[in-house]
């Protein structure tokens, strides 16, 4: 594999691309932030750090290394992202980048780390990985050789796993090829591509999720090969990439992936468009030892966390498990197990417990009219977490009866999580929670009614609440 002295160009931008990741990350949260987590939200911050504190003692704040056991008011939850919305926006203008990096890092865990369920993602330590090597590969004067490979050995493992994972759990829809074909429906999110993706015949998904494993698979070990080679890597990564965007709303994830690849394109193929390659300097001797080392520790750790989808919960696992806080060596593997059925979890309200309303979401299925949208690379956090729940029972997901009780209250902070709320009024005095198995219609279907989905009553999720 080529040094990164033959990279220059793709990392003299590389913290401004960054950049461009963490106001992905941030400017949501100034829209979610109280809902989810404020003294009036969903999920309460501060309660559920005191719990943790009664529950742990003082490892508590190793746990969950965040700047909210300082400060989780309300008015301090909108100025973490208010702030890395900023630093966000200087660091793509090319102002000290490699300053405000570790500040962002450090915003980010502490919301990803008390952040509950509704931080669960697998691209929130993803990219506070990426961040992480990143930064340690840029500080130096000339980027050191043992941290490029830290960094290309991460594209590489996310990629190699989430293929791997696939095959290892012999799940089913994966070993007949056919998991494409169920994705387009049963992803969190659809859009309206997926409903015309999903028409498509057998053969084409099958051949899909064949070309999906190869280029999760075998393909990613093009990256440790001559520059040719990571170029073809680049554009099957990429390609991959583009199609689960074109089709689904994974939040940031592909906006995050495509930026990582570009480290695959050479000063050979970009000098063409961008002009000479920025000159490179040396390091220190002490420093690049220094950084060697540390660097043979960080591959040593992604290493093991490639071994322990062959050979999990061995003792070698235990180092990775005391620092999983801090998100810097993760276990990947996305859409391991395929859902082959869509069910939906409708919220409605009652005033007499007979006429029952339905509450209406912003981005997830709701009317079987509406046209599914395009929201990437903005996530909507509640949205998202509906969908785990026809997976789970309902007295486990005590989230659920908080967002009921809120919806009950008539929280302002939590009803703007929601697009349409049936009682404007004043809340109602009965809610419940139920469940439907939703497809999308056929091309015949679709011409006969307009809707995109049709829908078919399965059971009640909750019980009926109403406030004492």
């Amino acid at each position: 594999m080529p040094g990164p002295e033959h990279y220059s160009i793709v990392l003299h931008y590389f913290p401004q691309l960054i950049g461009v990741i963490y106001l992905f990350v941030f400017w949501p949260f100034l829209f979610q932030m109280k809902g989810l987590f404020g003294s009036g939200g969903i999920l309460p911050m501060t309660p559920y750090l005191n719990s943790i504190v009664l529950s742990y003692g003082r490892k508590a704040y190793y746990y969950i290394p965040s700047i909210f056991w300082f400060d989780s008011s309300d008015r301090m939850l909108m100025i973490i992202p208010g702030v890395g919305t900023i630093l966000s926006i200087l660091t793509i203008f090319g102002i000290f980048p490699l300053v405000w990096i570790p500040i962002l890092f450090l915003l980010h865990l502490s919301i990803t780390t008390a952040g509950q369920e509704f931080l669960s993602f697998g691209w929130e330590s993803f990219f506070l990985e990426i961040s992480f090597y990143s930064y340690l590969l840029l500080i130096t004067p000339s980027p050191s050789m043992g941290m490029w490979w830290c960094l290309n050995l991460l594209l590489f493992r996310f990629h190699f796993e989430a293929g791997i994972s696939k095959l290892m759990t012999k799940d089913l829809s994966w070993q007949t090829f056919t998991g494409v074909d169920f994705h387009y429906l049963t992803q969190p999110i659809p859009n309206a591509t997926a409903w015309y993706a999903k028409k498509l015949p057998m053969w084409f998904q099958k051949l899909s999720c064949v070309i999906m494993l190869i280029a999760e698979i075998p393909l990613p070990f093009l990256i440790f090969g001559a520059e040719d080679l990571r170029l073809v890597a680049f554009f099957g990564l990429t390609g991959l990439q583009f199609f689960i965007w074109l089709t689904g709303n994974f939040s940031y994830l592909n906006h995050m992936t495509v930026i990582f690849c570009l480290i695959l394109l050479g000063d050979t193929y970009l000098e063409p468009f961008m002009g000479k390659a920025p000159p490179t300097t040396s390091n220190p001797l002490f420093l690049e030892i220094a950084m060697g080392l540390l660097a043979g520790v960080l591959i040593l750790g992604q290493c093991l966390r490639i071994l322990s989808h062959f050979y999990p919960k061995r003792f070698y696992l235990k180092p990775l498990v005391k620092i999983s806080p801090f998100h810097i060596i993760n276990r990947y593997g996305i859409f391991a197990v395929m859902t082959t059925k869509r069910y939906e979890v409708v919220i409605e309200g009652s005033e007499d417990g007979e006429e029952w309303k339905e509450y209406l979401f912003k981005w997830k299925p709701s009317e079987l009219s509406r046209r599914p949208r395009r929201v990437s690379p903005y996530q909507p956090r509640l949205d998202w977490q509906i969908w785990f729940l026809p997976f789970t029972i309902f007295r486990h997901e005590p989230w659920v009866k908080n967002f009921l009780y809120r919806l009950l209250e008539g929280s302002p902070d939590v009803l703007k999580l929601i697009r349409e709320n049936p009682f404007p009024d004043h809340p109602p005095k009965f809610i419940r929670a139920q469940m439907y198995d939703y497809e999308f219609t056929t091309w015949e279907e679709r011409r006969e009614t307009g809707n995109w989905w049709k829908r078919t009553y399965v059971k009640s999720y909750s019980p009926t609440y109403e406030l004492a």
